[in-house]
C-alpha cells in the first residue's frame, strides 16, 4: 500500500477541480520543473524527511511519479529545468526564515544550508546534459532565478511542476508563475507538505490547503497519471 492511494481515490472529493486552464497539453509550449527533489526531504532518513500526514503523500512515494513524468517529458521533447533549495550557512540570504524556524545562529549546522548535504538530489533523478539547474534561496522558483528567461527562450507558456513541497515551494512557484501569466500545472502525487506538527485529519493540513488554493486561484491540480494521458505518454 502506498501513501499515494489516498490521493488517487479522493483528489476530486478534496480539491474542487473545475475551470481548468490547461485542458490539453501542447509539448511545444510546455516546460517541466523538477522541484527540489532533494534527499533531505524525499529519502527515508533524510534530515527533513516528509512523513504522510492527513492523507498527504510521503516523501519516498513521490519519487516514482516524478521519475515517470521526467522520462515522459524527455521522450516528448518537453524541456526540463531543475531547482534546488537551500540557504547560506551565514544566514545572509535567509530573510526571516531562521527566525521563523527557530534557527537563529544555527544555520551552519542545519542540513538545509548549502554545503551540508541537503541539496543532494534523490538517486535516479539527475539532470541531463543541457537541463538547467536553479539554486534558489526562496520558495518560489521564479524569485531571482532565470526560470522566466528559460521559459521565454523555449517559447513555453505552461509550466508543469513536479516535486516538493506543496505548502512552500509548489504554492509560491504557482503564485509567482500565475502573476506572470504562465499557466501552472502542479501534480498532486509528486509532492508532499512538511507536517505542521498537528494531528491533521484526512484531507486537511498544508498539503491539501495548498492544492485547494492553487486550483482555486493560480493554476491546475492534476496527477502524474492525468498528465501522462494528456501528453499521450
Amino acid at each position: 500500500m502506498s501513501s499515494l492511494d489516498y490521493t488517487y481515490e479522493n483528489l476530486d472529493k478534496l480539491v474542487p477541480r473545475s475551470n481548468f486552464l490547461v485542458p490539453t497539453i501542447d509539448p511545444k509550449k510546455t516546460m517541466l520543473l523538477v522541484l527540489d527533489m532533494q534527499k533531505a526531504c524525499a529519502e527515508v532518513g533524510g534530515a527533513m524527511y516528509i512523513e504522510s500526514v492527513g492523507g498527504a503523500p510521503e516523501g519516498k512515494d513521490v519519487v516514482e511519479p516524478v521519475k515517470n513524468v521526467l522520462a515522459a517529458c524527455r521522450a516528448k521533447g518537453i524541456p526540463v529545468v531543475w531547482s534546488l533549495w537551500g540557504l547560506r550557512p551565514d544566514g545572509a540570504d535567509a530573510g526571516f526564515a531562521d527566525v521563523k524556524w527557530g534557527l537563529t545562529g544555527q544555520l551552519k549546522e542545519w542540513p538545509g544550508s548549502w554545503g551540508n548535504g541537503g541539496d543532494e538530489l534523490v538517486d535516479g533523478l539527475e539532470p541531463a546534459e543541457g537541463e538547467p539547474v536553479i539554486r534558489k534561496h526562496r520558495f518560489s522558483s521564479f524569485y531571482h532565478t532565470a526560470l522566466n528567461e528559460y521559459m521565454r527562450r523555449a517559447g513555453a507558456d505552461t509550466l508543469i511542476v513536479a516535486g516538493l513541497s506543496t505548502g512552500n515551494c509548489q504554492l509560491a512557484t504557482a503564485i509567482d508563475g500565475a502573476n506572470q501569466d504562465y499557466k501552472i500545472v502542479v501534480l498532486a502525487d509528486t509532492t508532499a507538505a512538511i507536517p505542521s506538527g498537528l494531528d491533521d485529519p484526512l484531507g486537511y493540513g498544508q498539503h491539501w490547503e495548498a492544492l485547494r488554493q492553487i486550483q482555486a486561484n493560480h493554476g491546475d491540480v492534476r496527477t502524474s497519471k492525468e498528465f501522462l494521458k494528456l501528453i499521450d505518454a
